[in-house]
């Protein structure tokens, strides 16, 4: 089942408010407590939506989630893309 665009900004939201997830050059990146709790509390969140939801369902997610916005941020600067890597 394909989520839907308020399920997604809900989740981005969420997802932003914990640099420890996604920001690899912060210190809290590194720390798998605190990406643990952040993981915690993320499914908390995503149990109003999934209630049957589990913390590797929700890591899928955010991981397919993140493949696809790489994928789309190569198509729009392929070269800007490219040189981070």
């Amino acid at each position: 089942m394909a989520p839907s665009k308020e399920e997604k900004k809900f989740i981005l939201e969420m997802y932003h408010g914990f640099p420890e997830l996604w920001k690899v050059k912060s210190k809290e990146y590194s720390d798998r407590e605190k990406k643990e709790a952040a993981y915690d509390t993320l499914l908390l969140k995503y149990k109003e939506w999934y209630t049957e939801a589990t913390k590797d369902d929700l890591k899928k997610k955010l991981n397919a989630m993140r493949t696809t916005f790489r994928r789309l941020a190569l198509l729009v600067h392929p070269l800007r893309t490219l040189a981070t890597n």
